[in-house]
């Protein structure tokens, strides 16, 4: 039998979280998904005795880009997801599978092109939305990292995608 024991000094105690970070974009109303959002409760997950808050998306619907000033956890509830963070390539999620997306990480998440996704999301700290342009082709597809479509919306200002 082993005991271990960690005696943390105030010289090593963790800083506090950060102050929520600023994000780009504006917030609702405004454009926010290609395809329909839905809200949809998650029933078998409760909190404080009411199901947990989530969103439907039908097979090729997705958010645009977007962050939120606390950050924003999502789990894969049911179906086949697809999340991407600016950056980096977009990635499918399945049933139990999570992403967090931290304080400021500009992202998207919605349905997979053949399949619903049903996600329990949630975003912290009184967490303010922040909407930016819609996800391109490429880059629903995993064929891009995010930064196309942020410069064409930089170069034209138009959010709207005429082929997503």
């Amino acid at each position: 039998m082993c005991a271990v024991s960690y005696v943390q000094h105030d010289a090593e105690a963790q800083a506090p979280p950060p102050a929520a970070t600023s994000c780009p974009g504006q917030t609702a109303p405004a454009p926010i998904a290609t395809g329909v959002y839905t809200q949809k409760a998650v029933p078998e997950i409760m909190i404080n005795g009411a199901p947990a808050p989530g969103a439907i998306w039908k097979p090729g619907d997705r958010a645009y880009w977007h962050c939120h000033t606390g950050g924003q956890l999502l789990f894969l509830h049911e179906g086949v997801g697809r999340v991407q963070q600016r950056g980096q390539r977009a990635r499918t999620l399945h049933k139990g599978e999570t992403e967090f997306a931290g304080p400021g990480v500009e992202h998207w998440h919605g349905a997979a092109p053949d399949a619903s996704a049903h996600y329990f999301q949630t975003a912290y700290a009184n967490s303010q939305t922040f909407w930016m342009e819609e996800v391109g082709r490429d880059d629903y597809l995993g064929n891009d990292i995010g930064i196309t479509s942020r410069n064409e919306f930089i170069r034209t200002g138009v959010k709207k995608k005429t082929n997503p």
